[in-house]
């Protein structure tokens, strides 16, 4: 096949001053992630700017390296001076406890800059304690999180859902509570392990969340728990994504600058483009470019 080498939108990377940012202060904090020395320090957009654009990265979405609720509407007041100034990033996904009770109040501020989509409240969680980033894995389905998260279909926001695969049977309540609501599941799901029962688990949740039709998926994030990554690791998780999901509903993001530490972005984006190129070149433009132009609104 063809490798199409036309535009790209990144929908998930991200950029900071580091002192805005808590888990990359000192004392450094554990992080599933692994050693992020690398990355404990101001990512700039003017970086960002230099590592993607060569590659045909003409738009971005950039999702909310996680200042705290409390500092949320500071970090999308500063991204979009910095969009208003630079061109990048052209979607905003804001930082957000849908279990806050006034969270009302707080999504009515975000909407006033124009480049806010979506909002991200991480639910994942699995018995690693290092990756129990709420206190149950179930939080979707308490009655504070639907009161807020009611919210986000009357202010027109998308919500990306970032759950392992062990938790999609509560995803999948959450969805079918709200089929207004567009979600996009973040980094195909998060592959932890890439044994034969963690693949088909994997898979397994995926198939149930892509039964709904206002599922997204979003490959992004593939080396965040596999750092000695291979293209053919890539190929697995993209191909199946695409399998599961269909091509029409399947985004590409990267998960910069965090992949950065086991990848720059030419190898990434290479091995992105290797694995597509087995794809139609329409097909390709409309993971990389078009699919990202309709669903982010950029």
């Amino acid at each position: 096949m063809i490798r199409y080498d036309g535009p790209i939108i990144d929908t998930h990377h991200h950029i900071w001053q580091r002192e805005d940012v808590p888990w990359l202060r000192d004392p450094p904090i554990k992080r599933h992630i692994g050693d992020f020395f690398g990355l404990r320090r101001d990512i700039p957009v003017e970086e960002w700017v230099h590592d993607v654009v060569p590659h045909g990265v003409v738009k971005s979405v950039h999702v909310t390296a996680n200042w705290g609720p409390a500092r949320a509407l500071d970090e999308t007041r500063w991204l979009q001076g910095i969009a208003d100034k630079h061109g990048f990033p052209h979607g905003i996904v804001c930082q957000a406890d849908l279990c806050d009770p006034d969270i009302d109040a707080q999504l009515k501020a975000q909407k006033q800059f124009p480049n806010l989509r979506g909002v991200r409240h991480q639910l994942h969680w699995d018995s690693a304690p290092l990756r129990q980033n709420v206190s149950r894995p179930d939080l979707c389905n308490t009655p504070e999180f639907r009161r807020g998260f009611a919210l986000l279909e009357q202010h027109g926001l998308h919500f990306e859902l970032q759950v392992f695969a062990a938790q999609a049977p509560y995803a999948v309540e959450l969805i079918k509570a709200f089929p207004n609501v567009r979600f996009i599941l973040l980094h195909s799901g998060m592959l932890t392990d890439r044994t034969l029962e963690a693949i088909e688990m994997w898979r397994a949740a995926l198939t149930v969340l892509a039964a709904f039709p206002n599922v997204h998926v979003k490959i992004s994030g593939l080396s965040m728990f596999n750092p000695h990554w291979r293209v053919r690791d890539f190929r697995q998780v993209i191909r199946d994504s695409i399998q599961i999901f269909g091509i029409g509903r399947t985004i590409y993001g990267s998960n910069f600058p965090l992949e950065k530490l086991h990848a720059s972005y030419t190898d990434l984006i290479t091995a992105y483009r290797t694995v597509l190129s087995e794809y139609p070149v329409d097909d390709q433009r409309r993971m990389l470019h078009d699919n990202a132009v309709g669903f982010y609104r950029v």
